[in-house]
């Protein structure tokens, strides 16, 4: 059974790690800034290195590609495979590159044991997932063809990038049968049960609000508490039973990141207090019916307006069979889960049958310079990966021509 080079893939990794990094503070390659270009020419090489051929395309997407070494003269289906290189600003070296680098780490250890893979393998070093330039997941939403919002379009224009790139970018799905994106779990789930491998079934919607609460102004002094109209008070009440009534469903957070009151001085009783709500679960439904249970308790004292509906975004199900047979012969240790993050998958799964698996973070660490996963979890991760490859390009796809 193949097994990757734990050790190089560890190298590998540091290596690019450092390309950005500031000690003390964490690893920044913010997408288009020369620490990512540099960071992107590493990686271009380990492909090339690795055997595979290489293009960077109109909106700066790394894709390296593996074609077979014979062809039997049928049309078969690219396996696809990876994650993103760019980083948030002063962040970790796993999140995102882990994926791209043990994706090359298993093509190379496939040609350097002589596998002759009979379907062409394509590794997507995307650009952008973090958002910190144009917006979040840009990369994989110009490759897969996801109608971009007018915030991005006006972002783009910074980086030389018009709808012409974007359309160029765009590729034939068709030609493809899978993705599959490995990942740190970037919370604290498997190190806590002792596992190596998250099987996820998908990733949780999001929905986000942005909620106004009424009261009256009014001095902080003179006005007797029993004669108050405070928003504060409601607004807390309000916070506190969304925060209740999230506990009833299994695996749905909700949190409020952010909160205001006007006119925001020491002195004064506002008469507006308003907040953010982030809810993430793997229904929606759910989530609707609470928001509808508290605008209707409150009425006219609460106003509710909804900027974000991210609909969840499911693994398929024999891409998930596969990994979990992988783990089976590998005798890797894991469990079924959601993500509670967003990543490129969200996009790829337009497209193309999809899967994210996921290896342990310590303590739950991400975006920060203390974020880290074992040598020994990276290669495990790999592993399965890699075995994942070649039951894929053996079994082939059902409506390959």
């Amino acid at each position: 059974m193949l097994k990757v080079q734990k050790q190089r893939l560890e190298k590998n990794l540091k290596a690019l790690g450092a390309i950005g990094y500031t000690d003390g503070q964490g690893t920044s390659r913010i997408s288009y800034s020369e620490t990512f270009l540099a960071g992107r020419e590493f990686v271009q090489k380990l492909m090339e290195d690795a055997g595979l051929t290489t293009r960077i395309d109109s909106v700066g997407n790394l894709i390296g590609l593996l074609s077979p070494k014979e062809s039997d003269g049928k049309k078969r289906k690219k396996i696809a495979l990876g994650s993103h290189i760019d980083t948030v600003p002063c962040g970790g070296m796993y999140d995102g590159v882990y994926g791209v680098l043990a994706a090359i780490e298993c093509v190379k250890t496939m040609v350097e044991q002589g596998y002759q893979n009979r379907h062409p393998i394509e590794i997507f070093a995307f650009i952008d997932e973090e958002g910190a330039a144009v917006g979040g997941t840009f990369g994989s939403k110009c490759v897969i063809g996801v109608p971009l919002e007018q915030g991005l379009k006006d972002k783009m224009q910074e980086y030389g990038i018009d709808e012409e790139k974007v359309a160029a970018a765009r590729i034939l799905q068709e030609e493809y049968g899978a993705y599959y994106e490995l990942h740190i779990e970037q919370g604290g789930v498997l190190e806590k049960e002792g596992l190596q491998i998250g099987v996820t079934d998908g990733i949780v919607g999001i929905t986000r609000y942005e909620i106004k609460v009424f009261g009256t102004a009014n001095h902080a002094g003179t006005t007797p508490m029993e004669l108050r109209e405070d928003p504060m008070a409601r607004a807390c009440q309000l916070i506190l039973e969304l925060m209740e009534e999230t506990k009833k469903y299994p695996g749905m957070v909700c949190t409020v990141g952010r909160i205001h009151a006007h006119p925001g001085t020491y002195n004064i009783i506002p008469d507006v207090v308003d907040f953010s709500l982030d809810m993430r679960f793997k229904e929606s439904q759910p989530i609707y019916e609470i928001i509808e249970r508290m605008g209707c308790k409150y009425g006219s004292r609460v106003e509710i307006e909804k900027y974000i509906d991210q609909p969840p975004t499911y693994c398929d199900n024999r891409l998930q069979q596969l990994t979990e047979q992988s783990m089976k012969d590998l005798g890797i240790t894991g469990r079924r889960m959601y993500s509670g993050a967003g990543h490129d998958m969200i996009n790829m799964a337009f497209a193309m049958p999809s899967a994210l698996i996921f290896i342990p973070s310590k303590a739950g660490i991400s975006h920060h310079i203390k974020e880290y996963s074992s040598p020994e979890d990276m290669a495990a991760g790999a592993d399965v990966l890699l075995q994942n490859i070649i039951k894929l390009d053996e079994e082939g796809f059902t409506d390959e021509d």
